[in-house]
């Protein structure tokens, strides 16, 4: 490739090695929606309070996935059951079931929740199926 063919790709290369999961949109602390150009998410990532990572594709969810109306939402694997508690869900849990959500992460600290009108996610727990 000749050096001005290369440095006119540079700009596309960055774009392309960017990580769709940073691509998102909204301001909440707590998780991160798709943004509408890149289309739904493949995978939902969660973040927990101490830096550890899991992702579960959304083809691995299984229907349903339960919203119990306040602060629980769970979603379950063949492999695991995932959930999430915090206050004002609904709008998080209707973005998941619509495949939008990239990634939900806990606080850093208990005393970091942002107790309000808008969502804010307390705790994630993961369970291994047997």
């Amino acid at each position: 490739m000749h050096r001005s063919e290369q440095s006119n790709s540079i700009p596309s290369l960055i774009k392309r090695e960017s990580s769709a999961a940073l691509k998102y949109r909204g301001n909440n602390e707590f998780y991160g929606i798709a943004d509408a150009r890149e289309g739904n998410a493949i995978a939902l990532k969660f973040v927990t309070s101490i830096g550890e990572q899991k992702a579960i594709h959304y083809h691995d969810i299984i229907s349903p996935m339960d919203f119990n109306g306040t602060n629980s939402i769970t979603l379950m694997t063949t492999r695991m059951v995932v959930t999430i508690r915090g206050g004002h869900l609904e709008k998080l849990f209707d973005h998941i079931i619509q495949h939008q959500v990239l990634w939900i992460k806990e606080p850093q600290s208990s005393f970091s929740t942002s107790e309000g009108k808008d969502v804010y996610v307390s705790s994630i727990d993961f369970e291994m199926m047997q």
